[in-house]
C-alpha cells in the first residue's frame, strides 16, 4: 500500500469520499463501547502494563478518530476535493477495525505484530495527511500532518511504557488550542462580521492563543511529569488564563443566538477549565483527583469539541446551517456528563449519571448521523456562508 493508493490529486480519476461519515459514526459508536464495557460489561484485560484499555480507547479508539474524521474531511479545504479515494477510505476504515481489535486482544508479550497493528489506524491517517500536504504545499495540512505523526508516536511511546498516558491527552489538549482555537475563532467571525473593534479583539485572540501553545508545546517538552509539579502547574494556569481571555474576546450577542457556534463555544470553555483544574490539584488546592481533572479535558474539551464540530456536517439547511433540537440535546447530555464525571459527588444515583448520560448524548448522535446518510454528502461540510463584513463609520 502507497500514499496513491490511500489518496488521489484533485485532478484524479477516482471519486471522493466523505471521510466524515463513518469516521463520525465510528467516534459516536466507540465512545459508547468503551464506556459500557468500561463500567457495566466484562472490561478487556489492558493494552499494555500500566494502561488500561479505557484509557487507551478514549484516546485512540475514539478522540484521534474524531480528529481524523475532521482532518480528512477538512483537507479539501486545503488540499482539493478528491485527495482522499474511495478505495482510500476502506483502508481507514479497514486500518481502524484492525487498530481496535488489536486493543481488544490485549498487550501480549508486547511484539512488533501487536504495537503494528494497535498504531495502523494512526499510522494511515498520517501517511495521508502527509502526502497531501507535501503536494498542496499547505501551512494548515503541514499542522494536521504533524498533529497526526504526534498521536502516531504518542501512542507507539504510551504502548512501549515510554510516557505516562497523561501526555497524549495535552496534546490533544495543544490540538484544540491551535486547531479547535482556529476553527473556533474562524465560525465567530464569519457569524458576526468584524468592525475595527472586532478585527483588534481577533488580533488580540490570536496572540493569546499563541503564547497558551506555547506554554502547552513547553509542558509537552518536560514531559508532563509529577515531579514538574510547581513549573508544570504554573504554565498550566498560565495556558488557562490567556484560553479564558481568548474565549471572552470571541464573545458576542450573535454566538448566543447560534446553536452550532454557541455549541463549539461552549466545549472550548472545558479547555481552561480543565488545564486550571489539573494545575490547582497538582497544587493541592483541590479535594478532586488528578484523574477527574483530567477529564474535564478528556469528556469535556475532547469529546465535546467533536460532537459541536460534527453537528456542523448534518446541520445544512439550504445555504445555512441550523441545528436540529436533536442536535442541541445531544450535546447537552454530553456537556453534563463531563460535569457529573469531573466533580463526582456521593450518592448512587449521581455516581452512575455520568455514565448514563455519557451513552444518551453519543446515541442521539448516532441516531442523527445514522439518518444523515440518506442524505448526499454537503459541500462544504463544516461551514456555512459568511457574514457580511461590518465597517466602522457605515
Amino acid at each position: 500500500m502507497t500514499a496513491g493508493d490511500l489518496s488521489t490529486s484533485a485532478h484524479g480519476n477516482r471519486p471522493h469520499a466523505s471521510a466524515h461519515r463513518p469516521l463520525f459514526i465510528a467516534a459516536g459508536t466507540w465512545a459508547i463501547v468503551v464506556i459500557v464495557l468500561s463500567q457495566w460489561g466484562p472490561v478487556p484485560d489492558p493494552v499494555a502494563p500500566g494502561l488500561s484499555w479505557h484509557a487507551h480507547e478514549m484516546l485512540f479508539g475514539f478522540a484521534a478518530t474524531g480528529f481524523a474524521a475532521y482532518a480528512l474531511t477538512a483537507m479539501a479545504s486545503w488540499a482539493g476535493p478528491g485527495w482522499l479515494s474511495r478505495r482510500g477510505l476502506v483502508w481507514v476504515m479497514a486500518a481502524w477495525v484492525v487498530s481496535r481489535l488489536a486493543a481488544l486482544a490485549g498487550a501480549g508479550d508486547g511484539g512488533w505484530l501487536f504495537l503494528g497493528a494497535s498504531a495502523a489506524f494512526m499510522t494511515v491517517v498520517s501517511v495521508i495527511l502527509i502526502h497531501a500536504a507535501m503536494r498542496a504545499r499547505q501551512r494548515r495540512g503541514a499542522i494536521l500532518a504533524l498533529f497526526a505523526c504526534g498521536l502516531t508516536l504518542g501512542q507507539v511511546a504510551l504502548l512501549w511504557g515510554l510516557i505516562p498516558p497523561r501526555l497524549p491527552l495535552l496534546l490533544f489538549a495543544l490540538l484544540l488550542s491551535m486547531v479547535g482555537g482556529r476553527i473556533v475563532a474562524a465560525f465567530t467571525w464569519n457569524r458576526v462580521g468584524q468592525d475595527a473593534s472586532g478585527h483588534a479583539r481577533a488580533r488580540a485572540a490570536r496572540w493569546l492563543g499563541l503564547v497558551s501553545a506555547a506554554a502547552l508545546a513547553a509542558i509537552l517538552l518536560m514531559g508532563a511529569t509529577q515531579e514538574a509539579g510547581e513549573l508544570t502547574a504554573g504554565l498550566l494556569l498560565l495556558a488557562s488564563m490567556l484560553e479564558m481571555g481568548r474565549l471572552a474576546l470571541w464573545q458576542f450577542r450573535a454566538v448566543r443566538r447560534d446553536g452550532l457556534l454557541l455549541m463549539l463555544h461552549l466545549a472550548y470553555a472545558w479547555l481552561p477549565i480543565g488545564l486550571a483544574l489539573v494545575a490547582l490539584v497538582r497544587l493541592g488546592l483541590l479535594p478532586i483527583s488528578e484523574t477527574d481533572a483530567l477529564h474535564a479535558l478528556a469528556a469535556g474539551a475532547v469529546a465535546c469539541a467533536i460532537y459541536a464540530v460534527a453537528a456542523r456536517a448534518v446541520a445544512r439547511r439550504g445555504e445555512h446551517l441550523r441545528p436540529a433540537v436533536v442536535d442541541l440535546v445531544g450535546f447537552g447530555l454530553l456537556w453534563v456528563a463531563a460535569v457529573a464525571r469531573v466533580f463526582p459527588l456521593e450518592g448512587a444515583i449521581w455516581q452512575a449519571a455520568a455514565p448514563m448520560l455519557w451513552v444518551a448524548g453519543w446515541g442521539l448522535f448516532l441516531c442523527r448521523h445514522g439518518a444523515a446518510l440518506r442524505q448526499p454528502a454537503p459541500r462544504p461540510v463544516f461551514s456555512g456562508p459568511k457574514h457580511p463584513r461590518r465597517t466602522s463609520g457605515r
